[in-house]
């Protein structure tokens, strides 16, 4: 009771100035956590372990201190991105309009936002989202190939919709409905020359019209159905070094689709995902050979160049005599 009485008799300012000094090393603390949790999200995340990876977001957003708007905007997009994956479209519109609300220029949140939308069948509206973004951003890849998607599928569409409509109400009053499958896990790996980064991902009895790949210089995104389960399949990457998307191409093999990413520098790739700690903590380290190589000046595996000229005219002369 004695100390309650003193603490009363505290002015105002001086006890705000106690309260902080008590609470600030908690805060932190908090901060801190809240950093691990966001790292280990990101490491479960690349491992397509989307499930762990939206506990460890959530869990880096109750940690977070809530100042920095910025930041605590990045949580919740990533944590969208996490719900698309495991096909949680409400939930990732939840998050990405939060995410926008407290940082109007993050464009990854308009990029999920219009994904969430656009796999809710709520294609105008996910066009005007994409539309959105590219204020912000207007060179930004992925908001113009979104935006052309829902484009040219509502071109398309226009001319059925009420017949559309119309089938799909009789479906929703005839049939229950069917839950989703959950989009498929399929370990993808990768390796590298001096020049070319090559993407395996294992599917079998796929065709090459089967798959979709858009590129930029720093991102690939992949999307195509199993064969086997319909179960849809899509990898979408933040590359951790730059490309020439220009050159990006693929081929489909009865076994496996394999993607062939061309450097912008002849680097060694510590790891395929910028948000990889590999990618983060280990610096790129410089390949044997240079990434435009010169072409011998010998035609044989030799490792000494010869004067050719010469030769043909001692042979020339060998003949005279």
């Amino acid at each position: 009771l004695t100390d309650a009485i003193k603490l009363a008799r505290i002015p105002i300012k001086d006890f705000c100035t106690f309260a902080c000094h008590l609470l600030g090393p908690m805060k932190g603390k908090a901060a801190i956590m809240s950093k691990q949790a966001f790292e280990e999200a990101n490491e479960a995340f690349v491992d397509e372990k989307f499930e762990e990876a939206y506990e460890y977001y959530t869990k880096a957003l109750v940690n977070d201190d809530k100042i920095d708007h910025r930041n605590t905007s990045k949580i919740l997009a990533s944590r969208a991105q996490c719900s698309l994956k495991l096909k949680n479209y409400a939930d990732a519109l939840k998050d990405s309009n939060d995410a926008i609300k407290l940082d109007e220029a993050n464009i990854k949140a308009y990029i999920r936002k219009g994904v969430s939308l656009y796999n809710q069948d709520l294609k105008e509206e996910a066009l005007q989202v994409f539309v959105c973004g590219l204020e912000f951003d207007s060179a930004n890849e992925q908001l113009k190939i979104w935006q052309h998607k829902c484009e040219k599928e509502l071109a398309e569409q226009n001319p059925v919709t009420m017949i559309a409509s119309i089938e799909k109400e009789k479906l929703t009053t005839n049939v229950t409905p069917v839950p989703s499958l959950l989009p498929a896990k399929i370990k993808h790996s990768f390796y590298q020359t001096d020049s070319i980064v090559t993407i395996q991902i294992p599917i079998k009895g796929l065709k090459k019209d089967q798959v979709q790949i858009y590129s930029t210089d720093t991102t690939i995104n992949i999307h195509t159905k199993i064969p086997s389960s319909g179960q849809d399949y899509s990898l979408e990457v933040d590359l951790a070094y730059p490309i020439d998307s220009s050159r990006t191409n693929f081929n489909v093999t009865g076994s496996n689709i394999e993607i062939k990413l061309y450097k912008r520098q002849a680097i060694q790739w510590t790891s395929l995902d910028a948000q990889s700690t590999a990618a983060k903590v280990q610096p790129p380290v410089p390949m044997n050979r240079p990434l435009v190589e010169k072409v011998p000046s010998y035609p044989s595996s030799s490792l000494h160049a010869k004067n050719w000229d010469k030769l043909e005219a001692e042979i020339k002369r060998d003949e005279k005599e």
